[in-house]
């Protein structure tokens, strides 16, 4: 298969992704494909390799002019010098930002972790007991210590407050997901 050209089907068998998906990657000029007589893509083995790693980018949260900045960085810069800079600087850029992730990735996984052992430990309880209340529970530590997951799924009545359902609840939701937003498209493009 090295030597000869793939087609979109294989692309998108080897990419695991949907020929729109492929398509879209060249008009954006991530993907580079040759034409058959017939007006068919023709991709070199190695846009396969090019494919996976834009994949594997997006799947790690990067913007697609990000990875068409990472990617088009040699072509665009006038020297190699500048390009080994300009490469430098996005790779650091994009290693503090991976750094943050991991850490709120690791902080997450501890109180999902602390998170499903109290739940054991009420599974335990609601199968011997059949009871609804942990109210008096004496086998799990106080509210306080207990991790967040935990207090905000299962003890969230106990918390007073409204249900995650109520309806004002998602207008405040909405209002940060919007500020959210903003915030995200006013972030200078690492081009400008």
């Amino acid at each position: 298969m090295a030597d000869r050209y793939l087609t979109l089907k294989d692309m998108t068998r080897g990419g695991g992704c949907t020929p729109r998906t492929v398509r879209y990657y060249e008009r954006q000029g991530l993907l580079r494909a040759a034409r058959s007589a017939g007006g068919h893509r023709l991709f070199a083995a190695s846009e396969l390799e090019r494919l996976h790693f834009v994949v594997a980018l997006r799947e790690a949260g990067w913007a697609l002019e990000e990875i068409v900045e990472l990617l088009s960085v040699r072509e665009a810069a006038p020297s190699d010098r500048v390009a080994v800079g300009r490469l430098e600087s996005i790779l650091q850029r994009q290693l503090e930002e991976l750094d943050k992730k991991l850490a709120v990735l690791e902080r997450l996984r501890e109180d999902l972790r602390g998170t499903h052992q109290a739940l054991r430990v009420c599974h335990e309880c609601t199968v011997e007991h059949d009871q609804v209340s942990c109210d008096r529970c004496e086998r799990l530590p106080s509210l306080g210590v207990l991790p967040r997951g935990f207090r905000l799924t299962w003890r969230a009545r106990e918390l007073g407050g409204p249900p995650f359902d109520d309806p004002a609840i998602a207008e405040v939701s909405d209002e940060i997901d919007d500020e959210v937003d903003d915030e995200i498209d006013d972030r200078p493009l690492a081009s400008e």
